[in-house]
């Protein structure tokens, strides 16, 4: 049986432009929008603290938006809040899995670690090493061959 994929089970706004979600796997994610806000334009109205505290769920628990019409997926914010908490290699490494299509297993298989592993890395349980990640690099490179 396929296991479904997390989506936000809450969401609650705390101060300073700060938002923590809880996910139905029970991870829990904080991130600080003030990044996001100063970087994207159209996110500004995300400045007022009135408009801020209008976040919630949407989209069956796959987005988080705002009464302006902002909105992050569930993802996004994830690894959001993997960036802010200095595990930007962990992002990088769910881009590879996701940029390759690959399963936990196939992902395994590609660089020679567990299952367990890869999903540990995926969730940010442990952090991405510098040789894993280099793996990833290297593996992607004869892949491209291949695939050429």
């Amino acid at each position: 049986m396929k296991k479904q994929t997390p989506r936000f089970q809450s969401v609650t706004v705390l101060p300073d432009l700060v938002v923590s979600a809880t996910y139905t796997d029970g991870r829990t994610a904080i991130v600080s929008m003030r990044g996001v806000i100063k970087s994207y334009p159209a996110f500004a109205p995300l400045e007022s603290a009135e408009e801020f505290a209008t976040a919630r769920i949407a989209d069956w628990g796959f987005t988080l938006e705002w009464n302006c019409g902002m909105s992050l997926d569930c993802d996004r914010f994830f690894e959001l809040s993997l960036e802010q908490s200095d595990m930007v290699e962990n992002v990088r490494f769910r881009q590879w899995q996701d940029s390759h299509a690959l399963s936990l297993a196939e992902a395994a298989k590609a660089i020679g670690l567990s299952r367990r592993t890869i999903s540990q890395y995926r969730t940010g349980a442990r952090p991405v090493p510098r040789v894993v990640a280099l793996a990833c690099k290297g593996w992607s490179s004869d892949y491209m061959k291949d695939a050429a």
